[in-house]
């Protein structure tokens, strides 16, 4: 007994000092450190959290966190792109953690309708597009960085005019008479083509491309779904950041149109197939005594190089970001400037600003708003190159005194000189516009894996266009001033409800599940009123009704509702066999009673193979997915009212007086129905070498029906066609995408991007047995855009006269192809020329070294043909100036044009038409861009997070069969593309 009293002291020692060192374990402490990647730079907005719990921070603008903690804790640091680890805090006060890039991880979350997926996960066809790569691109449309860089999405611009649009379509074409235009969506709320939002505001652009992944926006889906996706406010200090290019528009190429002594030759030529001209004596027969006198002194004019200058462009964005554990903003501010290659009226500016902000009401409940304002003033001019182009050089553009001489060739009364749109006060064609685009939601966490969101969105755009022109402008054409006005504006407000279910059963089933609804109003208005002949030209288009000529009023209001609910399943078994469902049903004020409501579902799976234990042993295979999918999706193409009949209104003459009168002119139609696509796709996934190199590929089918067509009625009907849902086409393509990784060290890394996509659409039906429309260019078996002409082989030659003359031609006129080798030329000669290419390919190399970054990126489209209006241009007869091309005479027997003949006009020349078509393909070198970024230990001195500056070529280069053009215009000539040299900086604080 004494003995276990002794030892009793020892025991209470001992629980007491146990006591102390549990004690010293609970007690919390503040830890501090910095997160960087492999290269030593900070990792913004990187998560460090109390692994078990939910207490946590990011860090801040140079990677560094601090956290109140115990030193039992373990820490668990993740980032999306990076290997997450776990530090045990221990006795530690400071941390200092590198994260490594997990290549499997890079660009996991990828933006679906109604929600995210795992990229993992997807059983659709969706292409991302990087933010570095939408930045990259000078540009007043952020959806101009898709051109090339997206498999199966063909993007053009036609026109280097400030502020010029865009067009594109993904996968091909369906419609014959319909937009083929995706759908746009901007935070999920539709937004349309013209993206005016700042590039640096733009988080992710999702293309949603195969049926299964747009069958979940039914009757608008059936054009492919672009979803844009901008930044948002994140947890930490606040983040200023400062964007900014400017530099230089310039024309990129422009075809080469004769002088005064070219077109002095061509047109002696000309006289000469006449016989009115033989030598310079004969000179006096065909030119004025003025062209003479020109002509000896060099009195000549290049019009279309007085006209075209040099531009410029200009953005400057500023953003402000950050948040606390509850309320997160942004801030940005942008302004664009673009001057086009016009000395006058051809100017796009641009002014923006956005406010976005989220806030965690309760634990299980969030909301958050995003509203953008955007004001653009545009000067417009309407082209005046087709004049410039075909004035006779030989001409005085100024008087003496230094006024415009308004009819600069002596003898050609009706050749206006262009620069007279150039006088101050002439001419002025003005658009303002200004928007207000904003979106809310409500984010409630119900139960445990149900959440519920709403989401309403609003978009009030207004725009005014006022015209003016002068008498002695190429509008007025001496005759009388021209002015008007255009006023619209649009409203759309959207609202959407969804429901989510996330449930994991067990270890091997996943399941997520979506409802929603959806409703969408969208109101139209438009007014215009025009006029000739207004009295003083300071009134501009602010007095329209002093014209006293040619006036002319309208208007027009348009109204639609479109209410819709939707579902959508998403199972993964094991992680390896994945399974997507959908179904929409869409209802629209658009279509008749009876019609209104159309059903589109969608199916689509997956299998992860490299998931499988027999791949257990193909280390080198980092993924292997294989997808199957089918769906439909609809196109929205019909007009408001169009199934409703309507009257036209004419005049006549009744009792001596001019009367109005109305007679049956539209017939109604309540059966019309949405156009509707079924896609089938099969997709591969393929990753080797942990991801280092990914290809992506789709094979497609479609299948689109009850196309818009008109039918012709008999004439008993009194009515002469009817628009109904009768044709059909199919489309087949493959898209691939390739990336690779090819050398990545601490010092040097290379990367290539590459895009290959082939789309071949054909009509398969038209209306009633017809097989063939000649007036629209719409054949069965063809695809939906073609020209129709016959095929020009060459020139006849002088040995050639007697089998020349057997298909009514003689040497020096055009040759075209005998296709049925029957001896006669007629209709069944005329061959079709496909406008869409063959493949487009796009392909994108960057460089890392060090500090310095250099990317070039190259676009082409090979296998279109194009209707070249240059080649038109050539003006044969001599009473024109025009093309400056290598024509046939005697003594120069070439086969590309024909000989030139003052007897003939050349609206009647035999096959005249066939020159303009030509092989428009090419290569470009898009984008070059070569940037420095200053080193963090010299930055920070200045209390800058991170500095670079940077310089970028555009539209650098073009490569096709086409001297001095670039093809992607589509063959015209007005407004040339401009190549772009620009410097810049990006500024973070």
């Amino acid at each position: 007994m004494n003995k276990h009293k002794k030892r009793i002291p020892y025991i209470i020692c001992l629980v007491f000092a146990l006591a102390l060192s549990s004690l010293g374990w609970s007690q919390t402490k503040m830890i501090t450190g910095t997160v960087t990647d492999m290269n030593g730079e900070p990792i913004i907005g990187a998560t460090v959290k109390i692994k078990n719990t939910q207490s946590g921070t990011v860090t801040d603008m140079d990677g560094r966190f601090s956290l109140q903690v115990t030193p039992k804790d373990v820490l668990e640091i993740t980032y999306i792109g990076y290997k997450g680890q776990e530090i045990s805090v221990g006795s530690n006060t400071s941390l200092a953690i590198q994260l490594f890039e997990d290549i499997k991880m890079i660009d996991e979350l990828v933006v679906v309708g109604y929600g995210v997926q795992k990229k993992s996960d997807l059983t659709g066809s969706i292409s991302t597009i990087k933010p570095k790569d939408i930045t990259s691109v000078v540009t007043t449309n952020a959806l101009e960085s898709l051109q090339g860089r997206v498999s199966g999405v063909d993007l053009t611009k036609s026109s280097g005019q400030a502020g010029a649009g865009l067009s594109f379509t993904v996968r091909g074409e369906r419609s014959i008479t319909a937009s083929n235009a995706p759908l746009i969506l901007v935070d999920g709320i539709p937004y349309g083509s013209n993206i005016d939002i700042n590039s640096s505001d733009i988080e992710s652009i999702e293309i949603l491309k195969d049926a299964s992944s747009t069958a979940i926006y039914g009757s608008k889906g059936a054009n492919g779904v672009i979803i844009i996706t901008t930044k948002r406010g994140q947890e930490g200090k606040t983040r200023i950041s400062f964007n900014a290019y400017g530099g230089l528009n310039t024309v990129s190429t422009y075809p080469d149109y004769m002088d005064g002594y070219e077109y002095a030759a061509l047109k002696r030529e000309a006289n000469r197939t006449t016989g009115k001209w033989n030598s310079n004596e004969d000179d006096s027969k065909i030119f004025s005594p003025v062209e003479l006198e020109y002509l000896n002194n060099g009195q000549m004019e290049d019009f279309p190089r007085l006209l075209i200058n040099d531009g410029y462009v200009q953005n400057y964005e500023l953003s402000m970001s950050g948040g606390n554990a509850k309320t997160s903003y942004s801030l940005s501010f942008g302004f664009m400037n673009e001057k086009g290659i016009f000395k006058v009226n051809d100017q796009y500016g641009r002014y923006n600003g956005r406010l976005t902000l989220d806030h965690t009401i309760f634990d299980n409940f969030r909301i958050g708003a995003n509203v953008l304002f955007t004001y653009k003033d545009q000067d417009k001019r309407r082209d005046p190159l087709n004049m410039a182009n075909k004035i006779i050089p030989i001409a005085k553009a100024y008087n003496d005194d230094g006024t415009v001489n308004p009819y600069p060739a002596p003898g050609y009364p009706s050749q206006m000189n262009p620069l007279l749109d150039d006088v101050p006060g002439a001419t002025k064609d003005n658009v303002l516009a200004k928007r207000f685009f904003a979106t809310s939601y409500a984010d409630w966490d119900i139960i445990k894996n149900l959440k519920f969101r709403s989401n309403i969105g609003i978009d009030f755009a207004n725009e005014r266009e006022g015209f003016f022109y002068d008498k002695m402008t190429l509008d007025g054409a001496g005759v009388a001033s021209s002015s008007g006005a255009n006023i619209s504006s649009n409203s759309n407000i959207t609202w959407e409800n969804t429901l989510n279910y996330t449930k994991r059963f067990g270890q091997l089933h996943d399941l997520q599940a979506m409802i929603g609804t959806s409703l969408i109003s969208n109101t139209y208005e438009y007014y215009t009123a025009s006029g000739r002949n207004q009295p003083s030209a300071y009134t501009l288009y602010h007095y329209l009704e002093s014209n006293t000529q040619e006036i002319r009023i309208g208007s027009d209001y348009l109204k639609t509702n479109t209410f819709s609910y939707f579902g959508r399943i998403n199972y993964k078994f094991s992680e390896r066999y994945l399974l997507t469902a959908s179904l929409r049903r869409d209802g629209s004020s658009v279509l008749a009673s009876g019609h209104k409501w159309a059903t589109y579902p969608s199916i689509a799976a997956g299998w992860r193979i490299n998931e499988e234990s027999f791949m257990s042993n193909a280390t080198n295979i980092s993924n292997l997915k294989l997808r199957l999918s089918w769906g439909k999706s609809g196109n929205s193409a019909i007009d408001p009212y169009s199934t409703l009949g309507g009257l036209g209104s004419s005049q006549y003459s009744f009792n001596n007086k001019l009367a109005l009168g109305y007679y049956p002119k539209l017939v109604s139609n309540p059966d019309l129905g949405w156009e509707t696509t079924d896609v089938y796709d099969v997709g591969l996934d393929l990753g080797l070498f942990g991801n280092r190199i990914a290809l992506t590929a789709d094979v497609y089918k479609s299948f689109t029906s009850d196309l818009l067509l008109s039918r012709v009625l008999p004439m008993s009907s009194g009515y002469n066609s009817i628009m109904q849902n009768i044709g059909k086409t199919e489309n087949m393509g493959l898209d691939v995408t390739l990336n690779t990784l090819n050398i990545r060290n601490q010092n040097f890394q290379w990367s290539t991007d590459v895009n290959f996509s082939t789309s071949n659409e054909k009509i398969t039906q038209l209306s009633s047995g017809v097989t063939e429309d000649v007036e629209n260019r719409w054949f069965v078996g063809s695809p939906i855009k073609v020209l129709y002409d016959y095929k020009k082989i060459g020139i006849w030659q002088l040995d050639e006269a007697e089998e020349a003359a057997k298909y009514g031609s003689k040497p020096g006129e055009i040759k075209v192809e005998d296709v049925d080798i029957n001896g006669t030329i007629d209709v069944k000669d005329r061959v079709k020329f496909k406008q869409r290419p063959d493949f487009t390919i796009g392909m994108n190399n960057s460089f890392v070294i060090r500090n310095i970054d250099f990317s070039i990126f190259a676009y082409a489209r090979v296998g279109q043909y194009i209707n070249y209006t240059y080649n038109t241009s050539y003006k044969a007869q001599g009473l024109e100036n025009g093309s400056n091309v290598n024509y046939w005479t005697p003594e120069n027997p070439s086969n590309d044009f024909p000989r030139p003949d003052a007897s003939v006009v050349q609206s009647s020349r035999l096959y005249f038409s066939t020159l303009g078509i030509v092989d428009g393909s090419f290569l470009k070198i898009k984008n070059i861009n070569l940037g420095y970024t200053f080193p963090k230990s010299m930055v920070n001195k200045w209390h800058i997070n991170q500095l670079r500056l940077y310089a970028t070529a555009q539209n650098l280069f073009t490569f096709s069969k086409i001297k001095d053009y670039d093809p992607e215009r589509g063959g015209g000539e007005s407004f040339p593309m401009t190549r772009q040299l620009v410097f810049g900086l990006n500024l973070d604080f």
